[in-house]
């Protein structure tokens, strides 16, 4: 069973008899409408939705059931009690300051709403209210009850509990008088048959009082309250028992989002002049069967505020307790430098999965590895499990004067050569290479320049390009702007000079599988139909780039045409 994360301290409870008698709201022009299909969402096996809506721009039909063409994945959600819902978009601006880490997402639709507006929140409405817009005539059935997959939507493990908590929840409505409605068409209020139970005020006794008997019985009395929900009134009421909230707000253990997780800083320390380690330890307490070594060839994502994700190499442990190397950067984009400069023992940070994305190839006789600087950080997990495993295996470490993670380098005894510029010393690559043969696997990390080198001096010896491996930890995802036409949906997207095209996809609600996002794994590989594209990272062989592309780090030139 999933378990409540510990870091958000809710603010104290509104005063619920403030939220009695809202005054009647002045007409108000719909902005648009949304409807959406289901699909399948989030990279969960088996998880659909119809959360990703997309705005109608023409003339719509609500019918009984619902704007015409959007769907429900749930089935108790296809009750014509909860055939339209309607969110406040002032909501989202509260949202993306209080969780910038997600700040791209909160905007309006990103809930799933068929209707929003800033005018209305769930203060200014009643339940049994009935609302006119054009043709058509609804009526408030009930407060939107949020679930897990929130947590998934916007990336943060409580979130659905956050929404219940802070009244932020959306209403629904039935629809009493179907119709077509338009851009520009009056929102009315045309009755209000429960000016004392807003939506917000259900919403507390529902969410937060919720073993308050009187206040139970008064809202399961009201005619016009959702049937679902007026059976659970009436069961609080009558059985005296609370429902358990756990499954619907955090799901079970296949449901639960644990995409991204928070870890706390334990150990901060200088490995070298520009390098320093960090050891971080999960909040939540893991159980045994969830704490799996590091594998190799590892890096984990890290989000530093608003849209700044980084990915780093992760230096060995477990998935409960692990450690990283990061270099300072003189021309960080923020990431290096927030890490070194910004953080302090006993600071939280959210991370990924950690994801094996620069495996050992298992058919290799013997692997020669091949660090550069800060690159060493790709291969440490790696030497451990050699090591452990007793392959055979050689180190080629190039410094340019101090030594990062000494003692460590020192255990693995004649398996490492390390060169120190600083004494003259110098990799020789063709003494190195010249050696290898398709049994053998080289791996490289490191700088551009070394990465390149020993790609020449790989095809100067003949190496088959299936027996070396390159992990690039760093690659620029900025450029000119460019058009993305997706042909299969119809969309044409504008990617901006700072915008990744991935991130693009995922704010119209495209789920693109993605692992390293730093462009090494080629899991965020999309189709190419036409147009011209700017290669960066290496996780496409030649003959794959004439049809694909890596939509976290490529870019297209002027306008392409994607097969999505």
């Amino acid at each position: 069973m999933a378990t409540t994360p510990v870091l958000w301290t809710p603010p104290p409870r509104p005063d619920p008899e403030a939220l009695k008698n809202p005054p009647p709201f002045e007409p108000i022009p719909l902005i648009h409408l949304r409807a959406g299909k289901i699909r399948a969402v989030f990279n969960k096996a088996g998880m659909t939705s119809a959360i990703y809506k997309s705005a109608l721009t023409f003339p719509v039909t609500i019918a009984v059931s619902g704007v015409v063409g959007d769907e429900h994945a749930y089935l108790p959600h296809r009750s014509l009690d909860k055939a339209v819902h309607h969110y406040s978009s002032s909501h989202y601006p509260q949202w993306a300051a209080e969780i910038p880490e997600s700040a791209h997402i909160f905007k309006p639709g990103a809930f799933g709403e068929n209707l929003f507006s800033d005018e209305l929140d769930e203060t200014k409405l009643c339940i049994g209210d009935k609302v006119r817009i054009g043709e058509v005539l609804l009526e408030v059935s009930e407060p939107r009850t949020p679930c897990y997959k929130l947590n998934h939507r916007f990336q943060v493990k409580n979130m659905a509990n956050r929404v219940q908590t802070l009244l932020r929840n959306g209403w629904l409505y039935r629809v009493l008088e179907p119709g077509v409605v338009e851009e520009g068409t009056m929102i009315e209020l045309v009755e209000r048959v429960h000016p004392e139970w807003s939506v917000a005020r259900v919403s507390y006794y529902l969410f937060l009082e919720r073993d308050n008997k009187e206040m139970n019985k008064e809202i399961a009395a009201l005619t016009e309250l959702g049937e679902e929900l007026k059976n659970k009134f009436v069961a609080r009421v009558e059985k005296g028992k609370l429902e358990d909230e756990a499954g619907r707000l955090f799901g079970g253990d296949e449901e639960k989002m644990d995409t991204w997780n928070e870890y706390r800083l334990i150990e901060k320390r200088r490995e070298t002049g520009a390098i320093t380690a960090f050891v971080f330890e999960a909040v939540e307490a893991m159980s045994e069967e969830d704490v799996q070594a590091v594998e190799p060839g590892s890096h984990v994502r890290v989000k530093l505020g608003g849209k700044l994700v980084r990915a780093y190499s992760v230096v060995g442990g477990t998935s409960n307790r692990f450690e990283l190397g990061i270099a300072l950067d003189p021309e960080s984009r923020g990431g290096s430098r927030y890490m070194h400069a910004e953080t302090k023992v006993g600071d939280v940070l959210t991370f990924s999965r950690i994801t094996a994305s620069f495996p050992l190839a298992k058919d290799a006789d013997k692997h020669i590895l091949i660090a550069g600087g800060i690159g060493i950080t790709a291969f440490l997990a790696a030497v451990e499990y050699l090591r452990a495993t007793n392959q055979k295996y050689e180190l080629h470490f190039a410094v340019s004067s101090e030594i990062p993670f000494a003692a460590q380098i020192e255990a693995l005894g004649t398996n490492v050569k390390v060169y120190n510029k600083s004494l003259g010393q110098r990799l020789d690559l063709d003494k190195i290479v010249a050696g290898a043969d398709p049994t053998k696997h080289i791996y490289c990390c490191g700088p551009q320049r070394l990465m390149d080198a020993v790609a020449s001096v790989a095809k100067e010896y003949g190496i088959p390009d299936a027996s070396i491996h390159f992990e690039q930890f760093a690659v620029a995802t900025s450029g000119d702007p460019f058009t993305a036409e997706l042909k299969q949906s119809g969309k044409t997207l504008e990617v901006g000079p700072t915008q990744s095209l991935l991130d693009v996809l995922r704010t119209v609600g495209m789920d693109i599988d993605s692992s390293c996002e730093v462009g090494n794994c080629g899991t965020c590989r999309v189709d190419v139909c036409s147009g011209r594209i700017e290669h960066r990272g290496t996780g496409l062989a030649d003959d794959e780039k004439k049809e694909s592309m890596l939509s976290c780090v490529s870019r297209g030139v002027g306008r392409i045409v994607l097969d999505l």
